[in-house]
């Protein structure tokens, strides 16, 4: 009979432990939502205090999965043609994450994602237009492909790995750096404090844009029928491997027909024109 209450004492402590234990590492409730991608043609993510991720899967619907550690939600629905979910300000106090499954065949007119205080990832986004916001978070991007793109981060890197945008593109960090390989057919690019930092398998097709408050910039591309690049750096070396121009201050290269214009401008920071091939 010892042994019996013994055993049992024993196992109330411990499950009595391992629900404190439980409280405390804040282990996440979750949440699974299925949409069908019939008559849905935008997607709109509005939340505070979550990472947003964004996945390709072999499904033909839409699969949502918020993780919460205090039991609030996202609210999502759909709305028209337009997929919404979003988390009302203040309502969030704790660390939440949103993740998003879409088919391979969905195509998007528009897609929008905004948060305050996570992260935004998102791969292989296939859409006409992209618009990602992040208050205070990194912005990924991998394998995306759109017409028109523009990402905002106030306090976080910006990465754009192959990606494909084939008409205009806008990148601003207050406090971060810009780092994109791929296609961009014509870009604007705005960072506070933080370097630029572009490997293009194309050359720009429009004029473009960079611009660095204190931060390098580097530029590389093949070889291409021309561009004249407006440059200017208050402290740091400008070079052009296209012109071999090497100097300070500022002024204006112009290669073969300089069709197509590109300005460089940093107040403290190198500036940099590479061929890559």
């Amino acid at each position: 009979m010892k042994h019996l209450f013994k055993a049992a004492l024993c196992l109330m402590i411990c499950l009595a432990f391992f629900s404190c234990a439980s409280k405390g590492s804040g282990i996440s409730e979750e949440q699974s939502l299925l949409f069908s991608t019939q008559g849905v043609d935008s997607v709109s993510v509005k939340v505070y205090r979550s990472e947003v991720e964004v996945r390709l899967w072999d499904k033909k619907d839409i699969l949502v999965i918020a993780e919460s550690q205090n039991g609030e939600f996202p609210v999502c629905y759909v709305n028209g043609t337009t997929l919404l979910c979003k988390i009302e300000s203040g309502k969030e106090s704790s660390k939440s994450k949103l993740r998003i499954f879409v088919p391979e065949s969905f195509y998007a007119e528009d897609w929008r994602i905004s948060t305050v205080s996570g992260n935004i990832d998102v791969s292989q986004l296939w859409c006409d237009d992209c618009g990602l916001e992040s208050t205070s978070g990194k912005i990924k991007l991998d394998r995306c492909e759109v017409n028109d793109l523009e990402v905002s981060s106030t306090s976080g890197k910006i990465q754009a790995d192959n990606l494909i945008c084939s008409d205009e593109s806008e990148f601003s960090s207050t406090s971060g750096a810009v780092s994109v390989s791929g296609v961009l057919a014509q870009t604007d690019i705005s960072t506070t404090s933080g370097s630029i930092e572009l490997e293009l398998s194309r050359p720009f097709e429009d004029d473009s844009s960079m611009s660095s408050l204190s931060g390098a910039i580097r530029l590389s591309m093949p070889e291409n029928n021309g561009f004249e690049l407006e440059f200017s750096s208050l402290s740091g070396r400008v070079t052009d491997e296209f012109t071999s121009f090497k100097g300070k201050g500022s002024g204006r290269t112009t290669y073969r027909n300089g069709k197509v214009k590109i300005e460089a401008e940093t107040l403290s920071g190198s500036i940099s024109i590479k061929k890559n091939n």
